[in-house]
């Protein structure tokens, strides 16, 4: 507020009036927040009592400790109930009466007044208790992966599905405890459809085409016992949508560095079955390569740790061992989102050369850049401008694998 004030030139209450509106907007969609405090009492970690019993190995996996910083950052988070509070008194709406609230002091437990918010005070105390606000970055990386689920299934089916999609998100986008949710918030046929109609967009979608749509993007409801047809409650599979997301960008990377070649075999491996063992043999032939070229494609992928390999001991006469290939997707997608922080450091480290190469370039005038001058001006401007491009889509595979 005092910034805005502080840019203003005109009247000062107009401007904080729009300022508290606008700040009233970004908390209530949740982009705005509170600190979390700045010193959290820390309970200490629970200590089990009694001898340990032997556990299995998935049974140790399954249970991993938090780290102290995991129970630091859980501990300093405000609760919900307070974390997008904004504390309101319709009682004064007059400026200057603001200023004599505020001037005047008060007492433990005497009611303050404010003209709309109280945003740095705490009601109820006799210390001005400053409230520190910051962005909600958890809520702007849920905007965007919803935004990457709808382009998702509008590129994979239709506008319609994309339309449907996007309500039931809309719809339930509050209700979410985590970012990287599997499964959208259950919701009604009914719910769903006063939201599709809700848009522009989906205006002219009947509840026969919305109901088609569910189904494409559900592949069944939530069925219950006793639920009528339209009270069955739809439940969207994101983390299906993303992974698919996911899969095109890692198979984008293998074309453009391998070839086709190795684009059909990788996809062939990324999309068996709870990725099963291949044989040499049978990757070639599924995925129409030539035998003699299949080994050396092979050796390549798994060289850079895109495939996985193993070799089989045989008791036949003809062959004592067999190599078995097949794709390992945790593995690999760590590694392609290593590999893409180095790139991405990679492109800035090389457009500050770049910048400090061309510094006599940028330093002179526009119009005194004339003849080599100007065509390394023009050049530098190019390459600015593809270095710019090729970090934002950077930016967005990197937010696809590791935020997503």
């Amino acid at each position: 507020m005092d910034r805005a004030n502080q840019k203003s030139k005109s009247n000062s209450s107009q401007v904080q009036n729009a300022a508290q509106d606008n700040f009233v907007r970004l908390v209530t969609a949740r982009f705005v927040e509170r600190c979390p405090a700045p010193e959290p009492l820390l309970e200490e970690a629970p200590e089990q009592e009694g001898p340990k019993k032997p556990r299995s190995k998935s049974a140790k996996m399954a249970q991993v400790s938090e780290t102290i910083e995991q129970r630091v950052l859980a501990a300093a988070r405000p609760m919900e109930a307070i974390r997008f509070l904004i504390t309101t008194d319709p009682e004064t709406d007059d400026p200057s009466q603001k200023s004599e609230n505020n001037s005047s002091s008060m007492s433990v437990g005497e009611k303050r007044k404010f003209d709309d918010l109280d945003i740095g005070e705490e009601h109820g105390s006799n210390d001005k208790e400053v409230i520190l606000w910051r962005a909600n970055f958890e809520q702007f990386i849920r905007c965007l992966r919803h935004k990457a689920c709808v382009e998702n299934v509008r590129a994979r089916h239709n506008d319609g599905a994309a339309v449907v999609l996007r309500a039931v998100l809309k719809a339930t986008r509050m209700q979410e405890t985590k970012v990287k949710t599997d499964y959208s918030v259950p919701l009604k046929m009914d719910a769903i459809y006063n939201e599709v109609i809700d848009s522009a967009a989906g205006r002219s979608l009947t509840q026969d085409l919305v109901k088609a749509s569910l189904i494409l993007l559900c592949g069944a409801p939530l069925v219950r016992g006793g639920y009528e047809d339209e009270d069955v409650p739809y439940s969207v599979d994101l983390k299906k949508i993303i992974e698919l997301l996911q899969n095109d960008e890692v198979e984008s990377i293998v074309l453009k560095r391998y070839g086709m070649d190795a684009y059909r075999i990788f996809r062939l491996l990324s999309q068996s079955n709870a990725g099963r063992f291949f044989e040499t043999d049978k990757i070639s032939d599924d995925a129409l390569v030539d035998k003699k070229e299949t080994p050396k494609i092979l050796y390549k992928l798994w060289k850079d740790d895109y495939v996985h390999m193993e070799k089989l001991s045989l008791t036949t006469a003809k062959q004592s061992q067999v190599m078995v290939w097949k794709v390992h997707k945790s593995i690999v997608w760590e590694h392609v989102l290593d590999e893409m922080y180095h790139a991405a450091y990679n492109l800035v480290k090389r457009y500050d050369h770049e910048r400090e190469e061309n510094k006599e370039v940028t330093n002179t005038p526009k119009e005194k850049r004339v003849g080599e001058l100007e065509k390394k001006a023009n050049r530098f401007l190019g390459v600015r401008k593809i270095m710019a491009l090729s970090l934002v889509k950077l930016d967005d595979a990197l937010m696809l694998f590791h935020d997503f």
